[in-house]
């Protein structure tokens, strides 16, 4: 093997760790959204306060993402992604072990620290020890990672919270996060570090106040309402503190956060790109399983081999999409993946209780066709220009922007999916029309059945009304739900729009056999 083709070669060995780490913290963010219901019954806690088992998972995570490049070049790459799987894996022993509230919210944060540095890292570190003409095939495999836990993730939650306990949802990550301890220790090549630099305190303080009190006012506001004084300043907060981090680092020599990145074109359009195609993600992970279950009422095993196909078909094509980034560039494949996301997603507005599971795995598919071509390609194409010694904190800055849109994309839709909710509830309401044959024969349908369980003829009346306005409130919520699907389309929509911008290498020569 010449000399040429040994730095060719992709590091498969140590890159395989970057995927178990990957598929540890994907896994997590998707297992335990299914377990909420029986947490609070478990812990006694009322819905608002079961939602910090999130929360303080995402606002931890958040804020360690944008740290995580600072960390890998101040303490070495290795040892930063080693100590965060440690971590990690501690911590989801520890929720595991959980005997109150409180534990489980601490256990939570200590994963939410490794989580948010597996991340930003572990992409960073593919950058260093693979060939870069070869970096998207590497990343498309890296990919599968994170579409395989959101293919098994909620039905694998939805089957061990049935068959064992909530606690084996977080003791499943202990032999795995060990493991891949061991291989990192074993595998993973050291970079170099960068231990004269100087602590960038402002730049940490302003990120970790901004990031904080944006990402929980963004994740709260549709709770408390978003003309509460706390949602109010803690969005006044975060914008100041994330305003003054921005003139802090660009005039910092040494910044946490190098934000003078945003002069290179091809990642400032990527991340931008980016964003807007993870945030019609969001729309769908968001949105279906609610449909499904809440609306339709399936179970969440259900709701998860309903999802199952789309996200297989979408590890499947991020390598595919991968390669062909090594060989022709990002471009094009972002605007097919985008136009095939669009139709996609404008075709699932047509979901509703008559629709067939055949039908929503199809166009979920097609949409994962889509998403496997388009997503590692805008997000790579950002990176591939930045000098290795940077990618640390591209990707985290990357990441974090990506993180942030993701949860704002989150806010608005549901708030937009209330919003319509009670919008379509109202018309829906206004044009029943009782003292029409049809109207008057449902009625009267319903009365008969509450005479016969013996309720009397007051009692028939009520539960024809109660099941009358049940079918209104499932139906409106239908609609709701459709036009945010109609949002992820245009969403997609705007990709496609800022892609034609986008111009990057190609590398023909590069020949697609060769693995």
């Amino acid at each position: 093997m010449n000399t040429g083709e040994l730095q060719d070669r992709i590091n498969w060995s140590a890159t395989s760790v970057i995927i178990m780490g990957t598929f540890l913290q994907g896994l997590t963010g998707n297992i335990v959204n299914v377990a909420i219901s029986k947490l609070m019954a478990v812990f006694g806690t009322n819905a608002n306060d079961i939602q910090w088992v999130l929360t303080a998972y995402m606002l931890t995570q958040g804020i360690v993402i944008a740290l995580a490049g600072y960390l890998g070049d101040k303490f070495g790459y290795k040892k930063t992604f080693v100590v965060a799987l440690a971590l990690f894996t501690l911590g989801s022993f520890l929720c595991g072990t959980s005997f109150n509230f409180n534990m489980m919210i601490v256990s939570r944060v200590l994963q939410g620290i490794g989580a948010g540095i597996i991340m930003p890292l572990g992409m960073a570190i593919c950058f260093r020890i693979n060939p870069i003409s070869r970096i998207g095939m590497v990343l498309g495999v890296w990919g599968i990672a994170g579409m395989a836990t959101m293919a098994i993730g909620p039905s694998l939650g939805g089957y061990l919270i049935e068959a064992a306990s909530w606690r084996t949802l977080f003791y499943i990550n202990v032999p795995v996060g060990l493991l891949a301890i061991f291989m990192g220790v074993a595998l993973l090549p050291e970079t170099e570090k960068n231990s004269t630099s100087t602590l960038d305190t402002a730049g940490i303080a302003t990120i970790c106040v901004g990031l904080f009190c944006l990402i929980f006012a963004l994740s709260k506001g549709n709770q408390m309402g978003w003309g509460d004084p706390v949602i109010v300043v803690m969005l006044f907060i975060g914008i100041v503190n994330l305003l003054v981090m921005v003139v802090h680092e660009l005039r910092c020599p040494e910044p946490v956060l190098d934000m003078r990145l945003f002069k290179n074109k091809l990642f400032t359009l990527s991340t931008i790109i980016s964003s807007f195609i993870q945030v019609a993600l969001i729309v769908t992970i968001y949105l279906f399983p609610l449909l499904m279950q809440s609306v339709l009422g399936q179970t969440a095993m259900q709701t998860g081999l309903v999802l199952l196909p789309s996200a297989l078909v979408t590890a499947i094509f991020m390598p595919i999409g991968g390669r062909l980034f090594d060989k022709y560039g990002a471009r094009y494949l972002i605007l097919i993946g985008v136009v095939i996301m669009t139709g996609a997603s404008y075709a699932m507005k047509d979901f509703n209780a008559s629709t067939s599971f055949n039908t929503m795995m199809f166009w979920l598919t097609i949409r994962g066709i889509g998403l496997g071509l388009a997503l590692a390609p805008a997000i790579n194409v950002g990176m591939v220009g930045i000098p290795k010694e940077s990618t640390g904190t591209a990707s985290s800055l990357g990441n974090v922007i990506r993180s942030v849109a993701s949860t704002f994309g989150i806010a608005i839709i549901t708030n937009l999916m209330q919003t319509r909710n009670t919008f379509h509830y109202a018309n829906l309401a206004q044009n029943v029309v009782l003292d029409k044959p049809d109207g008057l024969n449902m009625v009267s349908a319903l009365q008969r059945i509450g005479l016969n369980a013996g309720l009397g003829a007051q009692g028939g009346q009520i539960l024809s009304l109660s099941v009358l306005y049940k079918y209104v409130a499932q139906q409106s919520m239908v609609m709701a739900i459709s036009d945010c699907f109609i949002i992820g389309a245009v969403l997609c929509g705007i990709a496609f729009i800022i892609t034609l911008f986008l111009h990057d290498r190609k590398n023909p020569d590069l020949p697609l056999r060769k693995f």
